[in-house]
């Protein structure tokens, strides 16, 4: 066997014999750290490539001062590559660390109003391709959990609105059915065909709503809106009287009508039918005995003007540009402050506006909306 044979053989084996340790030592320092795996990667070769040499230097004949000057270099190598595989090996780990928290934050998804709308902080990109690939994925996918959650919670929050919307408007067609029954076993209606029309108006009202609820039972999402089309607003009108009527004499309220000429707007005939329920029985409430209540139907100058008047005995300025809003109850106690923000709700969505003034001798609610054409 020559020289060179020899060496190469030499090679070979140690490189198999150190491989086959560092490949053990990386599964086992994988479990550990990814730096402790850099660094055993790193110095696998090398270490194959230093045994090699040190054997051979060991088997050639040469002078003892060389074997010391190659074993001294070989060291001086071993020691600086260890320093410099731990030094890459942190700045590669550093990266690593980064790509984890972009991770973790996946779970940090914005869950409350003020936070979802607040910039978002991003996490550094590393500097190797691949982890900043990885790093640009977790963001977008932090997004889309984002946008998804925001999604959802606005989907609950229309349905958490549309329920209690549907339970408030339930208790007018209910208390007009039992002023309507009361009515006729005391005998206060002369004629109880406007009592049985109310007790009709009312259960078809209800039937609309309970059809909501059982929608809003099979699906998360609110129930879809029917096709808006034309809507002779003195037909809804006379429909709400009809049930609003018993209860009207049951509290000791006249309710009167004002209607001129035919008033036609483009929107949902139930969602404008509720919000007339809502304000004649607000006004009816509020008058009590001996009050009266005006509900008008007019056109001008291209919008349907739907006024209520009451005697409410007025208002206080400082509750007016609160009325609106979900919850307020102001002073009148039963209320649940949920009617009239459903009247401005789909006011708006109809393209019109709500004006209320307060009088001396209640309340006027002006609701406009384009007529259609």
């Amino acid at each position: 066997m020559t020289d060179v044979q020899f060496m190469v053989l030499v090679t070979i084996a140690c490189s198999l014999v150190v491989g086959a340790v560092g490949f053990v030592a990386l599964r086992l320092a994988r479990r550990v750290s990814i730096m402790l795996a850099l660094l055993v990667a790193a110095l696998t070769p090398v270490a194959a490539v230093v045994a090699a040499l040190a054997v051979n230097v060991s088997a050639m004949f040469i002078s003892p001062h060389d074997a010391f000057v190659v074993r001294l270099v070989l060291g001086t190598a071993s020691v600086l590559e260890v320093l410099l595989a731990l030094a890459l090996g942190r700045l590669v780990a550093r990266e690593v660390r980064l790509v984890v928290d972009g991770a973790r934050r996946l779970g940090q998804v914005p869950v409350a109003d003020d936070e979802a709308t607040a910039p978002v902080s991003r996490t550094p990109t590393p500097a190797t391709a691949e982890l900043a690939a990885v790093m640009a994925e977790l963001e977008t996918t932090r997004d889309r959990l984002a946008a998804s959650r925001a999604a959802e919670q606005a989907a609950q929050e229309a349905r958490r609105q549309v329920i209690g919307f549907v339970s408030h408007d339930l208790v007018s067609p209910l208390s007009g059915i039992r002023a309507a029954t009361d009515g006729l076993r005391s005998g206060v209606f002369p004629e109880p065909a406007t009592a049985l029309d109310g007790i009709a108006a009312a259960v078809d009202r209800m039937s609309r709503m309970i059809g909501d609820l059982g929608e809003l039972s099979r699906s998360d999402e609110p129930p879809r809106r029917a096709e808006l089309g034309p809507v002779d607003m003195a037909a809804v009108l006379r429909g709400v009287l009809a049930h609003a009527r018993p209860a009207a004499a049951e509290h000791g309220v006249d309710l009167d009508e004002h209607i001129e000429g035919d008033v036609r707007v483009q929107g949902d005939r139930d969602d404008l039918g509720r919000v007339l329920d809502n304000l004649v029985s607000n006004a009816v409430r509020s008058s009590g005995p001996g009050g009266r209540v005006l509900v008008g139907v007019t056109s001008l100058e291209g919008f349907a003007r739907l006024t209520v008047r009451d005697t409410c005995g007025g208002i206080p300025e400082d509750q007016v540009p609160h009325m609106f809003r979900a919850g307020f109850q102001g002073d009148k106690a039963g209320s649940s402050g949920l009617g009239l923000a459903f009247v401005d709700r789909v006011v708006e969505e109809h393209g019109g506006r709500v004006a209320v003034r307060s009088t001396t001798a209640g309340c006027d609610v002006e609701v406009s909306l384009p007529v259609a054409d």
